[in-house]
């Protein structure tokens, strides 16, 4: 076994899933964090622009959505693109599609453009990567609030009742991270509010907000950290 020279890490994302794994799924996890692929392919990476931009729309137009899908559509198709590629358009597609399926349900919101870069969040040891993709504005009885919304794409199983729960669970300790950076990394002068702070599940068109009752969650985040920490590098 091979130690880790870097200090523990891992992104708001994984460790949602972290916290739903089994322990043989969890050391899988905690390796891949340690020892990251030098070139990855990221998935999703064009089609996000698009679709930040159509939440931070006051219009909501569906245009860009059209377009965008025109020019997936071609890629798909395009022999000259590779099957990575040519799936990822596929699949873009689909987020786009899912997207407007749900607007309605987010016409309530108020999203805003986020830094690039963001501050890190720190639990029991471990560097969380927590980095919002739209902040999220509100108020309720006079108070400007603040929340920050993170965007998942991916298509997983959710099928049964038991994997529709995992990524339930999931998407609530996403939305407790949010909750977290924001009281750490506010911003704005405005309040952090559970409600404004979600994980959006576009394929499957939920969105799931930081509980109003939290401790729990939030303890059990930290308990999870304390275990990356003391597996960190062994794995």
């Amino acid at each position: 076994m091979t130690r880790s020279p870097d200090s523990p890490r891992i992104s708001a994302n994984d460790l949602a899933l972290y916290m739903v794994s089994s322990d043989t799924a969890r050391l899988g996890i905690i390796k891949r964090a340690a020892e990251p692929q030098t070139f990855v392919v990221t998935r999703y990476k064009d089609v996000r622009p698009t679709v930040k931009a159509f939440l931070t729309d006051l219009a909501r137009s569906n245009r860009p959505l059209v377009q965008a899908e025109a020019m997936f559509a071609q890629r798909a198709e395009d022999p000259a693109e590779t099957p990575i590629r040519q799936d990822d358009a596929r699949q873009s597609i689909e987020v786009l599609r899912a997207l407007q399926a749900m607007s309605n349900q987010l016409s309530s919101f108020s999203f805003h453009d986020t830094p690039q870069s963001q501050p890190k969040l720190t639990i029991a040891g471990v560097e969380v990567s927590v980095r919002a993709d739209l902040w999220v504005h509100g108020a309720s009885r006079g108070v400007e609030q603040i929340g920050g919304a993170l965007l998942r794409m991916t298509q997983d199983d959710a099928e049964t009742p038991s994997a529709a729960t995992k990524r339930r669970d999931m998407g609530l300790y996403a939305a407790t991270l949010m909750r977290l950076h924001l009281d750490g990394n506010n911003p704005s002068d405005r309040t952090p509010a559970n409600r404004l702070c979600m994980s959006i599940d576009i394929r499957h068109g939920q969105v799931f907000a930081a509980p109003t009752s939290n401790a729990r969650r939030m303890s059990d985040i930290e308990a999870a950290c304390r275990g990356i920490a003391a597996l960190w590098g062994t794995v």
